[in-house]
């Protein structure tokens, strides 16, 4: 099956996801986006080169999963949405350390 793929001027989003079992998930990829934040004196920017993934609720939590993300998951699935800042760091919160770029689908 292939990704879900839609352009929006020179903005591409592609939606995809991982179904292996009982383990599902779905986000919405972007790829050369740039995401930033500053939080907590904190400022994040991410890799342009790497896009962002932006995984959806409902989508599986690895059994790995545990900190700051606990609040927002019940029963090993997410309950609001999580921005990574590339699809691999999505697929290692899904998969835990098994999880790679090509996870997605």
């Amino acid at each position: 099956m292939e990704p879900s793929r839609e352009k929006q001027g020179e903005l591409e989003v592609q939606r995809l996801k991982i179904e292996k079992g009982r383990i599902t998930a779905e986000g919405i990829y972007i790829p050369n986006a740039l995401f930033s934040f500053d939080d907590d004196k904190k400022s994040i920017l991410s890799y342009s080169d790497m896009g962002i993934f932006v995984l959806l609720p409902g989508s599986y939590a690895g059994p790995s999963v545990k900190g700051k993300y606990l609040p927002y998951i019940s029963n090993r699935k997410t309950t609001r949405t999580i921005i990574f800042q590339s699809r691999n760091a999505a697929a290692q919160f899904v998969l835990g350390e098994n999880g790679r770029t090509d996870s997605w689908q």
